[in-house]
């Protein structure tokens, strides 16, 4: 982790506020493709999942990426 956004000062491991939404007593998180991933317990339990998420995103092939992001293709 710590990779940057194109024209950002605020590295990735650094959590958005705005990023977590709560709908019917569930917690989810959005991508930055505009993917929702959940429903977590708790905002606790999605702040750590997105941890998790961007790991993972970094690491993972672009086949595995679409899974979250369906018709979204990476260059590769």
């Amino acid at each position: 982790m710590g990779a940057l956004r194109k024209g950002e000062n605020v590295t990735s491991s650094q959590l958005r506020s705005d990023r977590f939404f709560q709908l019917h007593h569930f917690w989810f998180f959005a991508t930055r493709e505009g993917a929702a991933v959940g429903p977590f317990d708790s905002k606790n339990c999605a702040e750590k999942a997105v941890k998790d998420y961007i790991e993972f995103a970094e690491k993972a092939d672009p086949q595995a990426l679409e899974f979250f992001t369906p018709g979204t293709r990476y260059a590769g």
